[in-house]
């Protein structure tokens, strides 16, 4: 059989998508879902050209047919480094007409659209990341709240990471939302992106819809629409072979076989040989062959710009006149090379790879060079040039300085350190001046700093340290470089760096000094030697009443309250450090937490406002590592107040923001795992307690992080009754370097007492239980005292003595009306088991009913297990108060009834407390079921702010 060809050449027939129906009725399901407020995220994958345009585009136009909203961005290789510039497509265009969108807590994303944010002042440059997702979350929020929406994002695999972060971000929280988020994504290549749409594809409200070649089956019905013949069986199996079924490789087949005049029914098999498996290129760049020069030209200049091409710069790139270009674009729109909408751009990224690839490397080198400088004489943005001069070798010259330094700054400002990190070493590597290269230098060490990449970070800090001739920058790059040395690096090269700094500050620079010294002397916490002690003497007559008198006063604050002073002495130090909110407005992602740590251990209301405060610094101001400082911090506060299930959230979310930054080997991690373990055994979730206590890792031995790891480790030994294993373990804390008396962070006498108890060995249990209630008499707070007089009581009634329940009943009034209602839960139930088992069950009852009320609410269901047999044993037949009731509330439920009965509504509420409006909704409902009410306007005078 011959070939039949013909001279048509009319575009091919738009056809319906083939094959897709399930996943199609997959994208409507989420839709739908999406619209009762059951926000879905659906991610579209498979290899180029398989149809996922094609897929997001029906989602698209059924939304634009039906009247719903859409927010579209289409992803480009040249537009990935872009900080925010798929946010920006999403939402710029509707921001222009509906800035009511940006109100509220969304008001810190306001930097992505070139509006910025009010800049922390002062202090260490900040990671404004979380800020501006959770601002991007707000905004969404607000977008929602109109009608159902749609974010649709297509080509992820080029996605900016910042943008790609923020879906990650939006995908954990669409609960309560009308939003179907679409993404389409391809497989098989390698990208930095890859992890972040693997994560995307992991969450919970996360369907992936895989697409697939077309069947045998498929090809025929294609091949039947594009040519308008129905193919015979083995043409069609031929082409099925040569693409592999790919519906972009077959569209390309049918356009060269309508070329030809191939007709499918007719011609041999060997013409699809022939054609070959790379039908895109060789058929593009065959189609672009017969055009004139002036639209290869133009093809070529939109290959190499990209979608932001106008029409100034095309004209540059091409030669042409204004008309030229445009003859040339219809040219290029009737060949279906580009597409006819606006934007202008290719109709598919392959067509646009078959046309840049085409270029030789000397080509692509001087027609990206050409575009940088005709976008830089344009006034063009400067994020525009770099995308350009990031893909050229270096020059000197000093205009791509310029671009390369003005858009790290943009990033920056936008929440991408790690974006301005790739600006900052392509300026350097140009190379920049020699009077340039020490700024630079420095904003990189703080770039790297803040992009979690510390290695890197410590070698550019270190060099600009040198080069720096500002006393005060010098000061402010060594303290930067110390704090890195201290979560990073053995802590005695923190001392080393903060003590040069110190020694070669000018006089008048005292409070500068101040903050080295606070450094210096807070590196004990972390392990380091031990020497410092002099230092504190002196800095205290500084004069200073700065920002580095203040991080001193803290660090004094934390080494007494840890080293044997009162409560009221190192509270009224630490209060001195927090005064005014300097300290907070200008550490709040540090040395913050040492204030707050000492009236936590002191049980200071103060403590949760100073930590609240400092997350909606991190939110306002942005910071992850504020952000991630406050879960870490706010969780253990969480823990010794008895807010159980809360302080587990925070704390896994402090260990997912430690993984996902890789900083596993951070310093925090130890602490983390410590708090994380003691809440695990608290809740009676041994197993992954168990595993989680061999996780440590080892620390300078004394450091708090080593203090807390092995209490977290001796709590499981204890509860797994492993009393021999424990008390060695305990034994061996006197020889670690550090000495910590303070019975609330470190309460080894108490421990030691449970363990020698369990052994038999009463006498020894006594001793040590006397020795912490005598150390938590200095000390003086309710929580530390109370643990101590349950420890000395437990110890007592196993030794037979009457005066057990005197220290039973001195635990229980120590921690009435304190904020440690875990602790006073154990009180009661220590104090009730024992008059039951003196055989004094009528006032026995209400202690246990209480203990059990408070465990269960406080989500310790151990020890409300035994609370609830101690109760039955005493006769006890129903927990009247134990499902119901103000102590019935977790403290969550508590802070959210407290707001809304304030007449807050739940989306302020929501926004307050950082978390979502479907998470107020479900505390709210357990409020109302508890207290027995049916709505916030019953609440008042019900709930009391608990601080």
């Amino acid at each position: 059989m011959g070939n039949v060809r013909g001279q048509a050449r009319s575009p091919l027939p738009r056809a319906r998508l083939i094959e897709r129906e399930a996943q199609l009725r997959v994208l409507e399901e989420a839709e739908q879902t999406a619209g009762t407020g059951d926000g879905r995220l659906v991610l579209v994958e498979g290899p180029a050209g398989i149809g996922k345009s094609a897929v997001l585009a029906s989602v698209r136009d059924r939304r634009r047919r039906d009247g719903t909203a859409v927010l579209f961005a289409r992803c480009s290789e040249l537009e990935s480094t872009y900080a925010f510039g798929v946010v920006r497509q999403l939402f710029e265009t509707r921001l222009r007409a509906t800035t009511p969108w940006l109100e509220g807590s969304a008001h810190s994303a306001a930097a992505v659209f070139d509006a910025p944010v009010e800049p922390a002042p002062g202090g260490v440059a900040d990671d404004v990341s979380h800020s501006v997702l959770h601002g991007l979350y707000w905004l969404t929020v607000n977008v929602c709240a109109e009608q159902s929406v749609a974010l649709v994002v297509d080509d992820a695999q080029w996605c900016d990471r910042p943008s790609l972060r923020f879906l990650a971000y939006l995908a954990g929280r669409l609960d309560g939302l009308t939003l179907v988020v679409v993404v389409g994504a391809r497989t098989g290549e390698r990208s930095e992106q890859a992890a972040l749409l693997a994560e995307l594809a992991r969450e919970e409200r996360a369907e992936v819809v895989a697409l697939e070649p077309l069947s045998l089956a498929g090809v025929t019905d294609l091949l039947a629409v594009r040519l308008g013949v129905a193919p015979r069986a083995d043409f069609a199996q031929a082409c099925l072979r040569a693409t592999g079924g790919n519906p972009l490789l077959l569209d390309e087949l049918s356009r060269a076989m309508r070329a030809d005049g191939i007709s499918p029914d007719v011609a041999p098999v060997d013409v699809v040989a022939d054609l070959g498996p790379r039908a895109v290129s060789r058929t593009v760049l065959l189609r672009l062959a017969r055009l004139d020069a002036g639209a290869v030209a133009l093809a070529q200049a939109v290959a190499v710009l990209g979608e932001a091409a106008d029409l100034a710069v095309l004209r540059g790139m091409t030669g042409l006149s204004t008309a030229g270009v445009e003859q040339a674009a219809r040219s290029l729109v009737h060949a279906q090379i580009l597409r006819p909408q606006s934007p202008m751009g290719f109709v598919h990224p392959l067509l646009r790879d078959a046309v840049y690839q085409d270029l030789s490397p000397l080509e692509l080198e001087a027609r990206h060079g050409e575009a940088a400088r005709l976008l830089h004489a344009a006034g063009r943005s400067a994020e525009e040039i770099a995308a350009h001069a990031l893909l050229l070798p270096p020059g000197a010259r000093s205009w791509i300085v310029d671009v390369l330094s003005e858009s790290a700054a943009t990033a920056l400002s936008r929440g991408a350190p790690d974006v301005a990190v790739s600006y900052l070493r392509r300026a350097l590597a140009e190379p920049a001046t020699a009077d340039r290269e020490p700024g630079l230098v420095t904003r990189l060490g703080l770039a790297e700093a803040l992009a979690n990449e510390p290695q890197e970070a410590t070698v550019h800090l270190a060099a600009a340290y040198e080069v720096s001739t500002d006393p005060e920058a010098r000061a402010r790059i060594a303290e930067v470089l110390a704090r890195m040395l201290l979560f990073t690096r053995p802590p005695d090269e923190a001392v080393a760096v903060a003590q040069r700094a110190r020694m070669q500050l000018p006089p008048h620079l005292a409070d500068r000094r101040d903050a080295l010294t606070a450094l210096e002397l807070y590196a004990v916490a972390f392990g380091a030697t031990d020497d410092g002690r002099a230092l504190a003497a002196s800095a205290a007559v500084s004069g200073s009443d700065g920002l580095g008198a203040r991080m001193l006063a803290a660090v004094r604050a934390w080494d007494l309250a840890l080293t044997g002073g009162s409560a009221a002495r190192c509270v009224e130090e630490a209060r001195y450090a927090l005064r005014d909110g300097v300290l907070l407005r200008h550490d709040p992602s540090f040395m913050t937490h040492i204030p707050a740590g000492v009236l936590a251990l002191a049980d200071d209301a103060g403590a949760v406002e100073v930590w609240s405060q400092a997350l909606a610094e991190g939110h306002t101001h942005g910071s992850q590592m504020t952000i991630s400082g406050v879960l870490l911090w706010q969780g253990w506060g969480r823990l010794q107040r008895g807010d159980l299930e809360d302080a587990e959230e925070s704390l896994r979310r402090y260990r997912v923001a430690t993984q996902r930054r890789g900083g596993d080997h951070e310093a925090g991690a130890a602490y983390g795992i410590g708090f994380l373990v003691r809440v695990l055994v608290a809740r009676g979730k041994l197993a992954e307690a168990r595993r989680l206590a061999g996780l440590t890792r080892e620390w300078p031995a004394g450091s708090d992080g080593d203090l807390q790891q092995i209490r977290g480790i001796v709590e499981v030994l204890l509860a797994d009754g492993r009393w021999s294993e424990a008390l060695a373990v305990l034994d061996e804390v006197p020889q670690r370097r550090r000495p910590v008396v303070n019975p609330v962070w470190a309460p080894w006498g108490s421990l030691s007492a449970r363990a020698l108890g369990g052994l038999g060995r009463t006498e020894e249990a006594l001793a040590r239980a006397a020795d912490e209630v005598a150390a938590a008499r200095v000390w003086g707070a309710p929580t530390g005292l109370g643990a101590a007089l349950r420890s000395l009581g437990v110890a007592l009634d196993l030794a037979g003595s009457s005066e057990a329940l005197p220290a039973l009943e001195e635990a229980t009034a120590v921690t009435e009306g304190s904020s440690a209602r875990l602790e006073h839960a154990a009180s009661l139930l220590a104090h009730g088991g024992l008059l039951r088992r003196s055989r004094q069950p009528t006032p026995a009852r209400p202690l246990l009913e209480r203990a059990a009320g408070l465990a269960r609410a406080c989500g310790a269901a151990p020890l409300a297990d035994r609370a609830i047999q101690e109760f039955r044993a005493a006769g006890g037949q129903r927990l009247s108060r134990h499902a119901t009731g103000v102590d019935a509330l977790t403290p969550s439920e508590r802070r959210v009834a407290a707001l809304a009965a304030s007449g807050r509504s739940n989306k302020a509420i929501a926004q307050e407390l950082f978390v979502t409006t479907k998470t107020v909704e479900i505390h709210l409902s357990n409020t109302y079921r508890k207290l027995g009410v049916a709505s916030r306007g019953d609440l008042a005078g019900l709930i009391v702010v608990d601080g």
